[in-house]
C-alpha cells in the first residue's frame, strides 16, 4: 500500500512537472488523448447501436 501510494504521488509530481515545463506540448498531447477517446465512444456507440 505504502508503494501505491508512492508511485500515484510519483505520477502526479512527474505530471505536474512536465505542464509546467512543456505547456504547449502538453496541450497537445491532452488534445490528442481526448481526441481519442471520443473517437473511441463514438465507434462504441456505433457498435451499440448496430447490435
Amino acid at each position: 500500500m505504502f508503494l501505491r501510494r508512492c508511485g500515484f504521488a510519483a505520477l502526479w509530481i512527474v505530471l505536474a512537472l512536465y505542464v509546467l515545463r512543456h505547456p504547449t506540448t502538453a496541450a497537445d498531447s491532452l488534445t490528442a488523448v481526448f481526441s481519442a477517446m471520443a473517437a473511441l465512444a463514438d465507434a462504441l456507440s456505433a457498435f451499440v447501436t448496430a447490435l
